[in-house]
């Protein structure tokens, strides 16, 4: 028995010190853990922020297709507004039902309706994504005249900061709920 106590007391011993030992590698090597600029923006400004200029955009097929995504991009908003104020008055409705009571149901269901505005959104996302990368490429290989690209992130920033607002909007609702 002591045999064995003192191959474990060893084993345990041996593998403390190699968890030790990781610990004192330079940190250097590892990637940081502090936040970064992309991180720190303030996504709830730039959402209320208006969208970029299209008149700015010396090419017209890019113009209106700029033009018609923020077109698409303001329908969605404004339909979440209308389905916002809906799910708002649902959970001040529903402040301190039971789960699974019909306000408390009703509410979910006001709040399930903000999905589909907010999806038109995301969609739109990806959309300007696809366009960002497409711009990007004919740049690149001189087809088209720089700069247009740098008119889509505009966009496609101020997109996401409409989707990352509408999300604040649906975990602040959400968190209104007894769950």
């Amino acid at each position: 028995m002591k045999h064995v106590a003192s191959s474990s007391l060893l084993s345990l011993s041996l593998s403390l010190t190699a968890l030790l030992g990781g610990c004192l590698e330079p940190m250097a090597d590892r990637p940081s853990l502090a936040r970064r600029d992309v991180e720190l923006r303030d996504r709830q400004a730039e959402a209320k922020a208006p969208p970029p200029p299209i008149e700015s955009v010396t090419d017209p097929a890019l113009a209106r297709d700029l033009t018609a995504l923020l077109a698409r991009a303001d329908k969605a908003e404004a339909d979440f507004a209308m389905a916002r104020s809906a799910a708002q008055q649902a959970v001040a409705a529903a402040k301190n039902a039971s789960v699974g009571s019909e306000a408390w149901s009703v509410a979910q269901t006001r709040i399930s309706a903000l999905d589909a505005p907010r999806r038109e959104l995301t969609q739109l996302l990806g959309d300007l994504e696809v366009l960002y990368v497409a711009r990007l490429e004919k740049e690149a290989a001189g087809e088209i005249k720089a700069g247009g690209a740098a008119q889509v992130e505009q966009t496609r920033s101020h997109v996401l900061a409409l989707v990352d607002s509408q999300d604040s909007v649906i975990t602040m609702l959400k968190s209104g709920l007894a769950s």
